[in-house]
């Protein structure tokens, strides 16, 4: 009889924590988030395919059978540029880098528009770059140490990518995938560099591509590009550069960044997402804890720990419980200083960096 009832008592504990989690996302819309278009369709957003994207990203990082086909995966073909990110992901594993990022530049090239192939060439130059930063160290020849100089560390191939093929996309195809894509390569090395000399304009020539997606200005092109106001992936990026910036520094933009940007911005992702019910519970939990990361930033912590209870409602994850505990664990007198502390803890978690775009298609 006792074993009878332990499935059944599991069955209501997850019926539980799932409605807990599905009313922790429905209440959202008491605490003051901006207003999002009735008529807005789901494909302005970058949060329609996300399936699909999740579905390719696993086709390229799965290890290759001897009895499979090159350019298929399971019962689903990749196309040629999905196909040549692949083989150039396989040629690192193999231990050639140079030949392997050449053959991903050329597939991200074929399909500029397609961010899980960006994603991977992103995250495939931020793992060999940091790499090439670790084997320098332990040289103790560093030249970042020795003179400041960022590139010298690195091979030929390696010294200015991602962010020269990613510029010359843009100029070539201007584009909210790719513009978000370079955005993201400025973010990578505020990751890689935190000094402030680097981290700054990196992080002023980001919020640059990102508002250029979100309002329409032009940048590396100049011609008036087409906004995207609730383009998600854009949003959270920019409200992430915002929240990151030191509280107690002037940052060179800082006249003309609002107080509250990162709430503004990080809001509206959590606004279009509860209005399509988009998204694992991870990453709208992620957002939750991030919106309330950014409420501590202009004063309102009861605010904060409003939105870091949601995110314990919504995601059982391990990580995330444990975000939200530390938080619950902060003095009012001492939180925004708690929270500087955890921010730069999270930026200097490199082996999954907070720009990898996986996060989005990610499942529980």
């Amino acid at each position: 009889m006792r074993r009878a009832l332990v499935r059944p008592a599991w069955l209501v504990i997850a019926v539980i924590a799932a409605g807990t989690g599905a009313f922790a996302w429905s209440r959202v819309g008491l605490l003051d988030l901006p207003s999002v278009p009735r008529d807005l369709a789901l494909d302005a957003t970058g949060l329609g395919e996300l399936a699909a994207m999740k579905q390719l990203d696993d086709a390229l990082h799965a290890p290759q059978r001897s009895d499979q086909k090159a350019d298929r995966t399971g019962d689903h073909p990749l196309s040629p540029a999905a196909q040549r990110v692949r083989d150039g992901l396989n040629l690192i594993r193999a231990g050639q880098s140079e030949a392997g990022l050449v053959a991903m530049q050329q597939g991200v090239a074929q399909d500029p528009d397609n961010l899980v192939l960006s994603n991977a060439y992103r995250m495939a130059c931020f793992k060999l770059r940091r790499a090439a930063m670790a084997d320098a160290r332990r040289a103790s020849a560093s030249p970042v140490a020795a003179t400041g100089a960022v590139n010298s560390v690195f091979p030929a191939y390696l010294e200015t990518q991602p962010i020269a093929l990613l510029e010359k996309l843009v100029k070539e195809h201007p584009s909210r995938e790719t513009r978000l894509a370079l955005a993201l390569a400025w973010v990578d090395e505020m990751l890689l560099f935190p000094a402030l000399e680097v981290k700054a304009p990196a992080s002023v020539e980001s919020v640059r591509e990102l508002t250029a997606i979100l309002d329409g200005a032009g940048t590396i092109k100049a011609t008036q590009a087409t906004a995207n106001p609730y383009y998600v992936p854009a949003l959270f990026a920019r409200g992430l550069n915002h929240l990151h910036r030191p509280a107690r520094l002037v940052w060179p933009e800082a006249d003309k960044t609002p107080p509250d940007a990162a709430v503004q911005d990080i809001g509206r992702c959590i606004a279009v997402g509860r209005k399509f019910n988009v998204g694992a519970a991870r990453l709208q939990a992620t957002l939750a804890i991030a919106l309330g990361d950014a409420y501590v930033k202009i004063g309102r912590s009861q605010n904060a720990r409003s939105w870091w209870q949601i995110a314990q409602n919504l995601c059982r994850d391990d990580a995330i419980q444990q975000a939200v505990r530390r938080r619950y664990a902060w003095r009012d007198e001492t939180v925004l200083d708690e929270l500087e502390a955890e921010l730069d803890r999270a930026r200097a978690e490199l082996d999954e960096p907070m720009t990898d775009l996986r996060m989005m298609w990610s499942t529980p």
